[in-house]
């Protein structure tokens, strides 16, 4: 169980977060700055900054964290890359959450924010890729990052099909619909990685 220290600085940061998506909903982006989000949030300028380099960081949560944890997952092995993946998806908090409006929202107002997306989803693809070309072998290079691109191709057409549906209904998916479109997903990988193997 964390200690007391952790479970505070957990909460700050949380309350940082907080306060700054609701203020980029509520303002915009451009029109928040980080001295906006440490009084709502209740902190300092530099505190805000200990927890987030950059304004955009704060979009995109605990997104890089997240994808340190799906490298670890992959280098303890124990599950091919799929499986791996599909069981990281599944334990994301918050991914396929109506938050995902805001962050889509504010990657076609901000420039810098679309920018950072887009690194985020590189280390993404290069972490998958990795584990793909060790599972595969080193003379499969090619066919790994191919499928790995192939994987986050899939991804992106989850989360626009997730945000489809989101602003239509005002709610979340279900974890049901969630599984649903994941499994579609990964059939349509393993699919690819099936035709690699024949080739």
């Amino acid at each position: 169980m964390p200690g007391l220290r952790e479970r505070k600085k957990a909460a700050t940061r949380i309350a940082i977060r907080d306060a700054g998506m609701r203020l980029f909903d509520e303002r915009g982006f451009g029109g928040t700055t980080v001295d906006d989000i440490a009084e709502a949030a209740g902190v300092s300028r530099a505190t805000v900054f200990t927890y987030f380099a950059t304004k955009e960081e704060i979009v995109f949560g605990d997104a890089a964290v997240a994808t340190e944890a799906l490298a670890a997952r992959l280098r303890d092995g124990g599950q091919s890359t799929l499986d791996a993946v599909r069981a990281w998806l599944t334990e994301l908090s918050g991914w396929l959450e109506p938050e995902m409006l805001l962050q889509e929202r504010l990657r076609h107002e901000a420039p810098t924010v679309a920018a950072r997306r887009l690194q985020l989803i590189g280390a993404l693809e290069d972490v998958i890729a990795a584990a793909f070309e060790a599972e595969l072998g080193e003379e499969q290079q090619l066919a790994a990052r191919l499928t790995a691109a192939s994987l986050m191709g899939g991804l992106n057409v989850v989360e626009q099909t997730a945000a489809a549906q989101m602003s239509q209904r005002g709610q979340a998916l279900s974890p049901a619909e969630i599984d649903h479109i994941l499994d579609v997903t990964i059939a349509y990988v393993e699919a690819g990685l099936a035709a690699v193997a024949e080739a």
